[in-house]
């Protein structure tokens, strides 16, 4: 019986084991994401993308990856545009407290439709999020906020800041020690 509480007592320590980034590690990541909206001329354009993301640390706080993805837009229903995504991000990580961190993640991606380059998009930002580590080997994240540039596929431009609770975006990160 001793032992069998014994053995209980290390699994549980070592699954609460403070959660350190290490130089190597690999992170697997991703989105998935839908949005609608309506433009001023009443066109409803509806986007659905999905987005793996890989990175390597380059040391504790520093982390290099790339995107490969792919976005479906539909403008009213009927005209489909079929974009393939590929792009690059580096994080940037503070550790504040155990298992918990601060980043900020600038990345740019690409978007292309295949020989109509009116129809390419593209996404450079800066932002900022934060990681708590659930367990050494699992991390869920989440990034609120962004300031950067983005030319969609129909054309449109948008740039700014936005550092407020309307541009939450949730995820989960796997790490591979």
């Amino acid at each position: 019986m001793k032992k069998l509480i014994f053995t209980m007592a290390i699994l549980m320590v070592s699954t609460m084991a403070f959660a350190q980034i290490q130089k190597g590690d690999v992170q697997i990541t991703g989105n998935v994401g839908f949005n609608k909206t309506e433009t001023s001329g009443g066109t409803d354009v509806s986007r659905v993308t999905i987005s793996p993301k890989a990175g390597v640390f380059l040391s504790e706080t520093t982390s290099l990856g790339g995107v490969l993805g792919y976005t479906n837009v539909k403008f009213s229903g009927t005209t489909t545009t079929d974009l393939f995504n590929v792009g690059a991000y580096a994080r940037f990580h503070k550790s504040v407290v155990e298992n918990f961190y601060l980043y900020l993640e600038p990345s740019f991606i690409y978007g292309f439709a295949g020989s109509n380059a009116s129809n390419d998009a593209v996404d450079i930002k800066l932002s900022p999020g934060m990681t708590y580590f659930m367990s050494p080997k699992f991390a869920l994240d989440m990034n609120y906020g962004m300031i950067g540039y983005n030319k969609d596929s129909g054309g449109t431009e948008n740039y700014g800041l936005t550092l407020n609770m309307s541009n939450i975006t949730l995820g989960a990160s796997f790490y591979i020690r």
